[in-house]
């Protein structure tokens, strides 16, 4: 079961801003374009809204690798109405010290990103707060 409302560990009364979270949608024949200039922007996590499993293009996997060795968290999500990104099933996720958003569509990541990142910025404990809510 998912923690939410009372048994949240996230108190918005102690929120003076939340973390800069965009997302880049994957699709076919994608570019790098979205990846690079989105990445480049001050953001502290980028949610890619992959198809399926959170898929990732292969010309898109060194751009996020990029990012990511920037300091920018890096969150695999998907697109499609149902389903769970399976850590490590689609992409090689402790390799690249990627997330992955389980349950979340893309949109619902960007906000729990937002929200977690104003308590850590440690790879680890961002994947535990997205397996438990």
């Amino acid at each position: 079961m998912k923690r939410h409302t009372a048994q949240s560990e996230f108190n918005i009364d102690e929120f003076d801003a939340l973390a800069a979270v965009d997302i880049v949608y994957g699709y076919g024949n994608v570019p790098r374009t979205a990846v690079d200039t989105v990445g480049k922007s001050g953001i502290k996590a980028l949610i890619h809204g992959g198809t399926g499993n959170g898929s990732v293009a292969d010309r898109i996997v060194p751009a996020l690798q990029e990012v990511r060795a920037k300091g920018v968290q890096v969150i695999r999500s998907s697109r499609v109405p149902e389903g769970f990104v399976l850590r490590n099933a689609e992409q090689p996720d402790d390799k690249y010290d990627w997330v992955v958003a389980h349950d979340l569509n893309p949109q619902k990541a960007r906000i729990l990103a937002a929200v977690a990142l104003t308590k850590t910025t440690d790879s680890k404990e961002l994947q535990r707060i997205f397996w438990q809510y």
